[in-house]
């Protein structure tokens, strides 16, 4: 976003929208003739180079950063992830191809049938993050952005959403009601929690319909309000789309944005409720198992024990071990309503860990012993909801949280670096501990020691990389002093493989703000930067170029045909 631009900032209703529905659709308010042009690079791009451009339809059409740092963009994102988020360096341009048929789809359809081509899911799905598997987090803390470069009416077939379902920890017992399939005019952006349902559709027209999707990231706990904030109480929306009526979540979710302790203003059940909202934890019901979590986290004096209790009945049942792939629950389709485990895409905690995280600092205690449990299963639920409560609360127990970037499991390790970037801080707020710091350096190098070579840690690696250079990103952008040791450790990511460390890296080291790590970040950068002129028609016009152009098309036939 250039100087010159003032963010445009949500107001308290469509925040409060977004909380609810977990989506809101906004305008870029750039011009049409800019849209136009943008859909026609796209168009270009997808349809006549190869390879598919995939993250790098950025550098390709350089004019999609226009769209992200428009302020209408810029201002949604700094209102529901606080003014320090970041883009992820994943984004992607999905196409749905014309398909032969006039018929339009209906929004609730599970999985209408796409034409050959399209790159765009029309089964009902949860994202998981690329390169890493993420937890998964009532709070925003991610968000999906759709940019609709042109008209997308019914018939080219829109994104469609599941109100509400962004809460839902499987995507069960849908109903009809909460299916949104609208027009979306040419410029359009949806914001959406990073969890939340959707589906592509159909395309019955005869033009390819085209939307790019990037990711964004919260870096900071919220301490104040960071939207045009006028009214601290709740006030549900007028036409909510979603068709459950959660109050208390909601109210729990805002609380939290607001940086006010998350049940403040949320009047304590009758003492005789726990019974009753443990055994609606149980109910396939969405509005009633969330509604019973929510109000087990509001009775903190006679809830902690029995949520402990019944978090350690989950153990002994190796969920902590990863799922088949192909398992339907790494898209949020579990046909078991009840079904928590850590797999490839995601950790969903089980509901008992999220209402201990929201209840805070009387169940802080309680989980600090669960970290030494001897199932792993245990020890990640229980980080996680330490990670939820926030840096003052889990300050006298940080050093208990990163020593289990230690742990015998790498699944525990990955589900602590998330916490570790939900909470921003690794020791004293505004200092880093030197251990954890020394251990996230050998995880980006790839050099840790005491791990032999048929140590299953090994597998999870590459996304225990990702993690660490987004916890560091996370304490680059909580602190405020500088770290010459945590430079060196993003400065040595640029050694990594996978490209998106050292990409994240970059980020952290701009907002250190040095000068030695800013000249290590344009180093970095110059020698993979992508001149997108030399995309363009004209320079694709010449004989040699059209030559090799049909001699890999000829070949990749063959490769196809073999």
């Amino acid at each position: 976003m250039t100087d010159q631009q003032t963010p445009i900032l949500l107001n308290d209703e469509q925040v409060q929208r977004f909380i609810a529905d977990g989506f809101i659709m906004i305008n870029s308010n750039l011009e049409d003739a800019f849209h136009a042009q943008v859909s026609e690079e796209i168009a270009y791009s997808l349809e006549h180079e190869i390879p598919h451009p995939g993250d790098n339809i950025v550098p390709r059409v350089p004019a999609l950063n226009n769209v992200c740092d428009s302020a209408a963009v810029q201002g949604a994102l700094i209102s529901l992830l606080g003014d320090q988020f970041a883009f992820l360096p994943h984004r992607f341009p999905h196409n749905s191809e014309p398909l032969d048929q006039t018929a339009i789809a209906e929004a609730f359809d599970g999985q209408p049938k796409m034409a050959t081509g399209s790159i765009s899911a029309a089964t009902w799905h949860q994202d998981g993050h690329a390169s890493c598997g993420r937890t998964r987090w009532h709070r925003p803390r991610a968000a999906n952005i759709f940019y609709f470069p042109h008209d997308t009416p019914l018939e080219m077939g829109p994104t469609r959403l599941l109100a509400g379902s962004h809460l839902y920890a499987t995507l069960h017992e849908l109903k009809p009601e909460q299916a949104v399939m609208k027009v979306i005019p040419a410029g359009s952006v949806i914001i959406a929690h990073f969890d939340i349902g959707h589906a592509g559709t159909p395309n019955s027209s005869d033009r390819c319909r085209y939307m790019v999707k990037f990711v964004a990231v919260r870096t900071r706990p919220p301490t104040s309000p960071s939207w045009n904030h006028q009214n601290a109480e709740w006030q549900k929306p007028a036409e909510l789309q979603t068709p459950d009526e959660l109050p208390v979540v909601w109210r729990s979710i805002w609380n939290w944005m607001r940086g006010a302790e998350p049940l403040d203003a949320i009047d304590a059940p009758v003492a005789d409720a726990l019974p009753s909202f443990l055994s609606g934890l149980q109910s396939p019901n969405q509005q009633t198992r969330l509604t019973s979590l929510y109000g087990a986290a509001t009775s903190p004096t006679i809830a902690v024990d029995s949520l402990i209790e019944t978090l350690i009945q989950t153990a002994g049942q190796d969920k902590h071990r990863l799922a088949d792939p192909k398992n339907m629950a790494n898209y949020g389709m579990s046909t078991n309503h009840l079904e928590r485990f850590f797999i490839e895409r995601q950790f969903t905690p089980e509901d008992v860990a999220v209402a201990l995280g929201t209840m805070g600092a009387p169940a802080a205690s309680s989980l600090v012993e669960l970290l030494q449990h001897n199932d792993p299963w245990i020890r990640l639920n229980a980080v996680y909801a330490l990670g939820e409560m926030g840096p003052e609360t889990v300050a006298p127990y940080i050093d208990d949280i990163c020593h289990l970037l230690d742990d015998p499991e790498g699944c525990v390790i990955r589900v602590t670096l998330d916490a570790l970037c939900a909470l921003g801080t690794f020791g004293t707020i505004g200092s880093i501990d030197t251990k954890t710091l020394t251990l996230l350096h050998r995880f980006l190098v790839k050099d840790v020691p005491n791990w032999k070579d048929d140590d299953t840690r090994k597998l999870m690696l590459e996304q225990i990389r990702y993690l660490s250079s987004l916890a560091l990103l996370a304490w680059v952008s909580n602190a405020e002093t500088t770290s010459a040791e945590v430079e060196a450790a993003l400065i040595d990511t640029f050694e990594d493989d996978n490209g998106y460390p050292p990409l994240i890296a970059c980020l952290a080291l701009e907002r250190h703000g040095s000068v030695e790590g800013m000249r290590a970040a344009i180093h970095f950068l110059r020698a993979r930067c992508w001149d997108s002129a030399q995309n363009k028609r004209s320079a694709l016009a010449g004989g040699w170029t059209q030559a090799h152009r049909r001699a890999t098309l000829a070949r990749l036939t063959a490769n196809d045909e073999a």
